[in-house]
């Protein structure tokens, strides 16, 4: 007999971002586990068996593909599964139609938090989100600061919800993985910190670039991510703070170079507001590199104790623990030293199987 569970995996496209490296990874540690489990999928999945939907729902049709996402959700999978198989969607999604019972993973509220970042999914959040978390049967909650979102933004049983954790690629983010050339390939001859994700004001990038423009020490910023209005935004900043030799930004670039760019690093940089979880801690340690973060929603309970932490959006104390990684002896060492302790906590394999655990 097979194990009678169903994904519901529309939110992948062929170079999944975000939910969508979510929902990769689970699926294929999930089907590792119970290859009867049924996928489906608007793309092929390396491994697994799927079952093909229709391609407009994939995230790489923007607003209209949501649309179709939404519409399909709600219509069509309804008819796809029998009423005794439990459907699993890896994203804020449900049928409100299905009587199967279904299981839904929250990773965060930044419409809530940031509207005008995301001004149609606000209305989702405030309007359907309600009526979704009353109708799951079980909700995964990737950190326990998105578990406290939920009770606070709505009236859920708090014993349906479920803390699992994010995993990382450690296959891809890795020591193993770095060569010298890529920095060569992008230029870099110089000592630099990194900053990666750089798509939304929320991360917060701005108070980084003030640091540094008081930072007397040789040093430069690599900030990463495709141009973007708030990339624009950035550049004026640099301009009006006449630091533009200082601050690199250095586009979009394949996630192979990320290993090499994040070790040879003097640190990653994470200013961010808020995270549902903060999966680049997990990605700059796996590459060996020292961490500097803010002390806000999620983050520490994926740094631990193996980052150096600054003050929520507070520039000078940021100048000064970037400053600390480059002069106080042993400093940089000790947290990469931690770093490599941290990440054990943390793999797509121990997620999916405690995701198991409650769709069995």
């Amino acid at each position: 007999m097979g194990s009678k569970i169903v994904i519901n995996s529309s939110i992948l496209d062929e170079r999944p971002t975000g939910l969508g490296i979510y929902a990769r990874n689970v699926i294929k540690e999930l089907y590792k586990q119970d290859e009867s489990i049924r996928v489906l999928s608007p793309v092929d999945i390396d491994g697994i068996k799927t079952e093909k939907i229709n391609k407009y729902v994939k995230p790489s049709y923007k607003k209209r593909g949501g649309l179709a996402r939404l519409l399909w959700t709600q219509l069509i999978l309804p008819f796809k599964v029998k009423k005794d198989e439990i459907i699993y969607h890896p994203f804020q999604y449900i049928s409100l139609f299905s009587s199967s019972k279904q299981i839904i993973t929250i990773h965060d509220f930044i419409p809530l938090y940031y509207p005008k970042v995301a001004k149609h999914q606000n209305k989702y959040y405030k309007i359907l989100m309600p009526i979704l978390l009353k109708k799951s049967y079980k909700i995964v909650a990737i950190s326990e600061n998105t578990k406290k979102d939920i009770l606070k933004f709505y009236k859920v049983d708090e014993s349906k919800i479920h803390v699992i954790p994010n995993g990382y690629d450690t296959k891809m983010f890795n020591i193993e993985n770095t060569n010298i050339s890529t920095l060569e390939k992008y230029k870099i001859n110089y000592d630099y910190m990194i900053m990666v994700g750089a798509s939304y004001p929320h991360k917060n990038l701005e108070i980084a670039i003030k640091a540094i423009s008081n930072i007397k020490i040789p040093l430069k910023l690599i900030i990463v991510g495709k141009n973007s209005e708030y990339i624009m935004k950035l550049k004026e900043l640099t301009h009006e703070l006449n630091i533009e030799e200082k601050v690199n930004f250095i586009g979009y670039i394949p996630d192979e170079d990320l290993p090499s760019l994040y070790y040879y690093s003097k640190a990653f940089v994470f200013p961010t507001l808020y995270e549902g979880f903060g999966l680049p801690i997990l990605e700059a340690m796996g590459c060996g590199t020292a961490v500097i973060a803010s002390d806000n929603s999620s983050l520490s309970e994926v740094y631990g104790d193996a980052a150096l932490i600054f003050k929520d959006n507070d520039s000078s104390d940021l100048k000064e623990k970037m400053e600390s990684i480059l002069t106080v002896p042993g400093l940089r060492e000790d947290l990469i030293e931690k770093s490599k302790e941290n990440i054990k906590r943390f793999s797509w394999e121990k997620t999916a199987k405690e995701i198991y655990d409650i769709l069995k």
